[in-house]
Order: structure tokens, then sequence, then C-alpha cells
């Protein structure tokens, strides 16, 4: 049987899904429910994969993951693997948990971002499992509901800004139910690997369907920059003083921080604590809407993303 295509690239989005092997239970503690969601929050610490949406449930899982450093399969060993340990230990079994590595939709945001997002919170209610979704605990559903406090590491602002920052106008978004097309779209006989129209499959097949596991085979090679000369490209190119990489002014844009944020953990192979902490950041999360910032200037100003490659390419030759 040939295995499910995967495709993973910078910025990449997905739907993520696993089923108990024999459709067994995953999930039959609250002990080992909250293990899991502990788990989602070391996917951004450890590997810098964000977590969008999650819903536990019995025997699966639906996560909706954005990846911005295209590291999805390193993620998800993890995952899997350390949940599987843990499972295993608590019942008294050993071997295999769920049914295969996991299932992977690569995602065009852009189109389906808010309908996946309420595709994955509805999973209880369909199922029947509760007749209201804020009484359903172990989603994400009830953060983004504002009926609980969100973790840090949980990712609302993608789906957030689309309803005004308005927890009340996204409960209304999802009690109208699931987008037709989409529930068309899983109840196929073959799932599509891609959720996307004709022209975003074939724009992401061109540009990384092919050459993916030389990206990664590059990655592996590669030995990770040190902090110190990962500072001293940044400021050299910035042409600013390295003391401005510790500084933090409320209200003010720190270009120098973000790119060392940026290439920390790009390069340098750091975890978003341990930038934090070296950094003089008070949480890890920081990290993560650092640069998520630095991507979105990147995209709308020429001149820093010009910069950004400027400071990859000498790292790169520091690399090699």
């Amino acid at each position: 049987m040939a295995r499910p295509l995967r495709i993973e690239f910078e910025g990449a989005w997905y739907h993520v899904m696993n089923r108990g092997a024999s459709r067994q239970d995953v999930f039959v503690s609250d002990t080992q429910r909250e293990r899991f969601i502990q788990l989602l929050a070391d996917l951004v610490d450890r590997f810098g994969i964000e977590t969008h949406a999650y819903c536990l449930m019995g025997n699966h899982y639906h996560l909706l993951l954005h990846t911005p450093l295209g590291n999805l399969g390193r993620g998800m060993r993890h995952l899997n693997g350390v949940y599987t340990q843990f499972f295993n230990r608590g019942q008294g079994r050993d071997g295999a948990l769920f049914r295969g590595r996991y299932k992977a939709i690569l995602v065009d945001a852009d189109a389906y971002l808010l309908h996946l997002s309420s595709y994955i919170h509805r999973n209880p209610l369909e199922a029947g499992m509760v007749e209201c979704l804020a009484d359903y605990s172990w989603s994400s559903y009830t953060a983004y509901a504002g009926h609980t406090k969100a973790p840090p590491w949980l990712c609302r602002g993608m789906v957030y800004s689309m309803f005004g920052g308005k927890a009340k106008r996204y409960r209304s978004f999802v009690e109208k139910g699931v987008d037709e097309d989409l529930t068309a779209f899983y109840r196929g006989k073959a799932v599509s690997p891609i959720l996307g129209d004709e022209g975003f499959k074939q724009k992401v097949l061109e540009r990384h369907g092919r050459d993916d596991s030389e990206v990664k085979a590059l990655k592996r090679v590669h030995k990770p920059v040190s902090l110190d000369q990962i500072i001293a490209v940044v400021a050299t190119t910035l042409d600013c003083n390295r003391s401005e990489v510790y500084q933090s002014v409320r209200g003010r844009q720190n270009l120098s921080r973000m790119m060392v944020a940026h290439f920390a953990h790009r390069t340098g192979q750091m975890t978003y604590r341990e930038i934090a902490r070296v950094l003089g950041m008070n949480h890890y999360s920081a990290v993560a809407s650092s640069l998520r910032r630095l991507k979105q200037l990147c995209s709308e100003n020429k001149r820093i993303r010009r910069l950004e490659s400027a400071i990859q390419h000498q790292l790169t030759q520091n690399q090699t």
C-alpha cells in the first residue's frame, strides 16, 4: 500500500488526524487528555509548530496546525511517540496505540481556515456526545467562545481577526453548522491530501512536491549556528549595536530582536523557551508572536525581506 503524500514547507497549514489502532480508544481518562494537551504546548516550544484548534474524541483527535518552519513530521513523531509511551505505561500495555503515523491534509488557509476551525470544534456535537459545545471540555472551542481562559500556546489570532476579535461572533459562526463543501470533502471515499482548489493544488505540487526530500536532507547536514554568530551577523547586516538585541520597549518595534529570535530557532535550533530566556522575554509565547510579526513584515516590506535573505545567506555560509 502506497504511503500517503506528505508535503512539508515553511508556512504550511494542516488538518492532522489520527485514530486508535482497531478503532480502540486513545483517551480513556482525563489524565490522559490533559497529558496530550500538555504535549500540544511542547509543539510550539520545541518545534515552533502552532496549534490553532484541537478536539480530542474517544478514539481519535483533530488538530489544526501551522508550521512556520516546515517541520510537521518532526513535531508529530514527538507528539504521538511521547503520548503513546505515557498511555501504555498507564494502561499496562505495550505496542502501537495509533493505527498509523497520522493523516495530514494540507490546507489552503485563505479559503478554508474559518470553516475548518468550525468543523473541528463541532465534532462532539455532530457525534452526539453533547447537546451544547460549551459543555465539552476537551477542545479549544471553549477558549474561542470566551467560556474559558485560553492557554498561551493556543493561537486564536488568525481566526479571531476575521471576526473583529469578538468571541460572540465566532460562536454565532460555529452555531450555523459546517460548510456543505467541507462536509462533502471529508465524506468522500478517498479524502484528498490537499484541501484547496485546483489552482492551489497545482501551485503546491509545482513548488514543493519534488524538492522536499532534498531540502530535508540539507537541513540534516547543517550544523546549528551559535547564538553569538547569529547576533553578530544580525548586528552587522542591520548596522546596529549588539546590545539592541536585548532591549524591549513597549510600543516600539525591534527588528534586530525579531531577526535574532527567528534565526536562533531556524538555524540555531534553539527552542522558544531557550530563546525567551536568553533574550529576556517574559514567556516563550512572546517568541511565537515575534516570529509571526516578522513573517508579516517580510511579506509586506521588500527592504525587510531583503535583509532577512541577506542574514540567511551569511548564516548558511557559516554552516557549511
